[in-house]
């Protein structure tokens, strides 16, 4: 039996760049993102066993061949040639739906604790490549804490930095789908701050906090929120409560509120019916 926490990321910055329209990922969009892992993470536990199986705490988890873990587990074993059947626990703490890429970590997390219990000794560009045939956000999870990552271009850039970060993630009482963030897309709108987020890493790396703050956007807001005026709701709360900025992570529906220090984050948390607080790792 083996067992890892799979913990999740934010997206600092999201830009919308443009849809491709040739190539392997045709009719996938080209992304500028920062991703930042966090302190906020699932439990994973794998063991050998007479059967596939999946058992979960969380009712909206799919247990058969629709869960990506399920298909992490097929693709490892049709491309590494190993393995049996196994029983995965998903311990869920990740919100469903949120924009917070919870599947995708449990994905990478599936693969890391096969090559662990079935000695395959995959290396790190192996990971990367098996990664990216189960969901484009999967590849992130082998690099570390922060990374400049396009998706579809395979662009995955990490890099290290000192500053922590405090974050208190609210979730709302609904979901947003990937796919409905997607057909909303204004393109006339999108990809205009791909400046500020060029602009990241060596905030970070130069612990300028005051400067990241005004860098930190998401494109996806510019079709979630006039679907979702809630979104805009709990962002202008988040910021009477005292938070520095607040943006939306990934496609949805988790709003973000960013705080200087983990007591401001706590002092506000009360405030917020279904919040977490959670720092940068």
């Amino acid at each position: 039996m083996v067992s890892a926490v799979s913990y999740t990321r934010l997206t600092l910055a999201l830009d919308i760049v443009r849809k491709l329209t040739g190539g392997p990922y045709a009719g996938y969009h080209e992304l500028g993102l920062i991703k930042q892992k966090i302190s906020l993470g699932d439990t994973i536990t794998i063991a050998e066993s007479d059967e596939m199986s999946i058992s979960c705490n969380h009712s909206g988890v799919p247990l058969d061949e629709a869960n990506i873990c399920w298909k992490a587990v097929d693709l490892i074993r049709s491309e590494c040639g190993v393995g049996s059947d196994v029983s995965i626990d998903i311990h869920k703490v990740i919100p469903v739906q949120g924009g917070l890429a919870g599947g995708s970590t449990n994905a990478a997390t599936v693969i890391n604790l096969l090559d662990e219990l079935w000695n395959i000794g995959l290396t790190y560009e192996d990971k990367v490549r098996l990664g990216r045939k189960l969901g484009m956000d999967v590849p992130f999870y082998f690099t570390g804490g922060t990374a400049f990552d396009s998706e579809a271009t395979e662009v995955l850039d990490p890099f290290s930095h000192d500053m922590k970060l405090y974050f208190l993630l609210v979730v709302p009482p609904f979901g947003v789908s990937t796919a409905d963030a997607y057909r909303g897309i204004d393109y006339d709108l999108v990809g205009k701050r791909i400046s500020d987020t060029n602009k990241i890493k060596d905030v970070l790396q130069g612990k300028k906090y005051g400067d990241l703050i005004g860098l930190l956007h998401n494109d996806f807001e510019l079709s979630v929120f006039p679907r979702y005026p809630e979104l805009v709701n709990i962002r202008d709360s988040l910021l009477q409560c005292g938070a520095d900025t607040s943006f939306m992570s990934g496609s949805g529906s988790t709003m973000v509120g960013v705080f200087s220090s983990i007591d401001k984050v706590r002092d506000s948390a009360g405030l917020f019916s279904n919040s977490m607080v959670v720092e940068s790792l």
